[in-house]
C-alpha cells in the first residue's frame, strides 16, 4: 500500500473550538462549555447530559458533548451524541463542524480498525477480533457510504469461518459500489484506464489537484460534473508515465464536506473475488458467475476471476462457451496479454495444446517476463509430450519388440524445461516445488543426468519449507529409488507415511 494514500486521513484535526451562542443560554449549557473551554472533560459532560436532556435542539451541546466523549476515550457514544447533533444543525458554522466532527470520527475509528487488523494478520491470523469488529461496525455506522472498513470486515469473518457473515458484508461492500461500476460501465470505463482516455469519454474537469510524493510520483484527483452528477475521479501517476484511474465516486450525500468527498479513493476490488469464491463454495454457481461478471466488466483484467470464471464453466459444461467468448475478447484486443493468456489457457483444458502454445507465445511477445504464460506454456509442452508418451507406451503394449521413439517428445521436454527454468530465474519462484519436480522428471526422461543431480540439491535444499508436506518426502523417496539409493529412499517414505497418519 503507497502510504501517501493515507494522507487526507490521518492528517485530518479537529480544529480549536470557537464557541459562539446568541441566545441565553442555560446554567447548565454555560457551565459545560466553561469547564470543556478548562479541559475538564468529565465535568463538562455531566453539565452538557443535563443540558441536552432538558434542551434536545441545542446542536451545540451535543457537538461538545460528543467531544467529551471522545476526549474520555468513549467512541461509540462520541458518535451517538455527533448523530444527534448532526441532526439538529441546519444552520452554519455548526452545520460545517459537525460535518468536520463526524468525519474526523469515521477516520479515526477506521484507523484504529485498521491498526487492528494489521496487527491480526501480523500474527497469524490469531486471537481476539471482537474489540476489531466493533471499531469497524461502528465505522460502517457512522459512514456506510466509505467502503473501506466493510471490506476489512468480510475479511475478518471470513479469516474466522463465518461464511454467513462474510458474505452478507461483501454483498453489502457490493451493493455500496454498484453506483460507481454502473456509472463505468455505461461509460465504457475500467479500473486500469489511463487518466487521459477517461477525460476523453467524460469531458473537462471543474477541478485538478495533484499531490505529488518524494519519489516523483503523484496521486491525482478530478471533480467532474457529467448529467449534473458530481463524480469524483482518483488516478495514480508513477514518475514519468502515464495516471492510471484506481477509482471512482459519484451519487455521493450532499452534506458531506469537500474534503471528504474529494479525498483519494482506490477502488478495492478484492470483496467482489471473496463474494465470488464463497458462492463458489457454497455451491452457488449462477451467483459466482453474476458476481464474476459484473466485476469483469469493469476489471477485465483480473486474473483470479477470470480463472475461476473458466473453472466454473468447466464444471457446468460450458467450456465452449467461455473459450469462444474468449476467443472473440483476444480478437479484439490482440496487444492484450491477459486475454491471450485467459484463451490459452482454456484451449489447453480442452487439449488444443498448438492453439494454446500459440497464444501463449503472443503473450510472451507482449511482455517476456509474464510468469502466467511462462509456467503454462512449459505445462503445455508436457502435456502434449506425455500425451505422445502414452501413444509409444501403447505401442509397446502391443508389439514388446517396438523402440519407443523419444524424437517424437524429447524436443517437447526440452523445450518444456527451458520455460521452467526461465519461471525459476525469478529469484521467488526458485524453490517452487512443482517446477523442481516437473524439471527433475524432465531430466530424468531424458537422461539429463548432470541436470537431474542439481536438482536433487535444490529438492534437498527445499526440505525446510516442506517439513510438514507428506507429498514431498513421498517425491524425494520415488527420486530416491530410481537412483537406487535405498536408504535415503525408505527414510523419506516413512517420513511420508508419518505426516501423513498425524494429518
Amino acid at each position: 500500500m503507497r502510504l501517501m494514500k493515507q494522507h487526507i486521513l490521518l492528517g485530518l484535526l479537529l480544529g480549536s473550538l470557537i464557541i459562539q451562542s446568541f441566545q441565553c443560554a442555560s446554567p447548565d449549557f454555560t457551565g459545560g462549555k466553561l469547564a470543556y473551554n478548562q479541559k475538564d472533560y468529565s465535568k463538562a459532560m455531566a453539565a452538557l447530559q443535563k443540558e441536552v436532556v432538558k434542551n434536545p435542539g441545542n446542536a451545540e451541546a451535543w457537538y461538545l458533548l460528543a467531544d467529551c466523549h471522545y476526549r474520555l476515550n468513549d467512541l461509540p457514544k462520541a458518535v451517538q451524541n455527533s448523530l444527534e447533533a448532526s441532526k439538529r444543525s441546519d444552520k452554519e458554522p455548526m452545520k460545517t463542524k459537525v460535518a468536520d466532527q463526524l468525519f474526523f470520527l469515521w477516520a479515526e475509528i477506521y484507523n484504529k480498525g485498521t491498526n487492528a487488523y494489521n496487527e491480526f494478520l501480523g500474527k497469524d491470523k490469531s486471537g481476539d477480533v471482537s474489540e476489531m469488529i466493533s471499531l469497524l461496525e461502528l465505522a460502517i455506522s457512522l459512514k456506510p457510504e466509505n467502503t473501506e472498513p466493510l471490506a476489512l470486515l468480510g475479511n475478518i469473518y471470513e479469516l474466522k469461518g463465518d461464511t454467513t457473515k462474510a458474505i452478507a458484508t461483501y454483498q453489502e461492500y457490493v451493493r455500496q459500489l454498484s453506483p460507481y461500476i454502473e456509472f463505468m460501465k455505461k461509460n465504457g470505463m475500467s479500473i486500469g484506464m489511463s487518466r487521459e482516455e477517461v477525460l476523453r469519454v467524460l469531458g473537462k474537469p471543474i477541478t485538478s489537484r495533484a499531490f505529488p510524493d518524494n519519489n516523483g510520483d503523484s496521486l491525482i484527483l478530478d471533480k467532474m460534473l457529467v448529467n449534473n452528477e458530481e463524480v469524483f475521479l482518483s488516478s495514480f501517476k508513477k514518475e514519468g508515465g502515464k495516471a492510471i484511474l484506481e477509482g471512482l465516486r459519484t451519487q455521493l450525500p450532499k452534506n458531506w464536506l469537500s474534503q471528504e468527498r474529494e479525498r483519494f479513493y482506490s477502488m478495492n476490488i478484492r470483496p467482489f473475488v471473496n463474494l465470488a469464491y464463497l458462492y463458489y463454495g457454497s455451491k452457488s454457481l449462477d451467483k459466482a458467475v453474476e458476481i464474476i461478471e459484473f466485476t469483469l466488466s469493469v476489471n477485465p483484467t483480473d486474473d483470479d476471476l477470470a480463472s475461476l470464471k473458466i473453472q466454473i464453466y468447466d464444471e457446468q459444461g460450458k467450456s465452449d462457451e467461455v473459450l469462444k467468448s474468449l476467443e472473440v475478447a483476444a480478437s479484439k484486443n490482440p496487444n492484450n496479454k491477459l486475454y491471450l493468456e485467459q484463451y490459452a489457457r482454456v484451449l489447453a483444458r480442452q487439449k488444443q495444446y498448438d492453439k494454446a502454445i500459440a497464444n501463449y507465445e503472443k503473450a510472451l511477445a507482449i511482455d517476456p517476463n509474464f510468469e502466467n504464460a511462462i509456467f503454462n506454456i512449459g505445462a503445455c509442452y508436457v502435456n502434449k509430450a506425455v500425451d505422445i508418451i502414452d501413444e509409444e507406451n501403447k505401442k509397446i503394449d502391443a508389439n514388446s519388440k517396438y523402440k519407443p521413439d523419444e524424437t517424437r517428445y524429447f524436443p517437447l521436454l526440452n523445450k518444456a524445461a527451458d520455460y521452467f527454468s526461465q519461471y525459476r530465474s525469478n529469484a521467488a519462484n526458485k524453490d517452487n516445488l512443482g517446477v523442481l519436480q516437473q524439471l527433475s522428471d524432465i531430466y530424468l526422461i531424458t537422461r539429463q543426468n548432470e541436470k537431474f543431480k542439481k536438482l536433487i540439491i535444490d529438492l534437498e535444499a527445499a526440505e525446510p519449507a516442506n517439513l510438514t508436506n507428506a507429498s514431498y518426502y513421498e517425491y524425494m523417496g520415488k527420486v530416491y529409488a530410481k537412483q537406487g539409493m535405498k536408504d535415503k529412499a525408505d527414510k523419506a517414505f516413512q517420513m511420508a507415511d508419518l505426516l501423513k497418519k498425524n494429518k
